[in-house]
């Protein structure tokens, strides 16, 4: 399972976890955790192409 795939099983395992809770603070706690996943796996897909971008570029080697 690469990076990608976990966090898209986590940020649907927060958003089952946060369906099913009953306590406000609770619910408010796993739906800050799925923000912080989506922004986690955004800035990884970003160092992604930022390596691919530098391993192409040839005047940075």
């Amino acid at each position: 399972m690469d990076d990608n795939e976990n966090g898209l099983w986590l940020e649907k395992k927060i958003a089952d976890m946060s369906k099913k809770q009953t306590a406000y603070e609770n619910r408010a706690f796993l739906v800050a955790m799925k923000k912080v996943v989506l922004e986690q796996n955004k800035r990884s897909e970003q160092l992604k192409g930022e390596v691919d971008g530098r391993l192409w570029n040839h005047e940075q080697w």
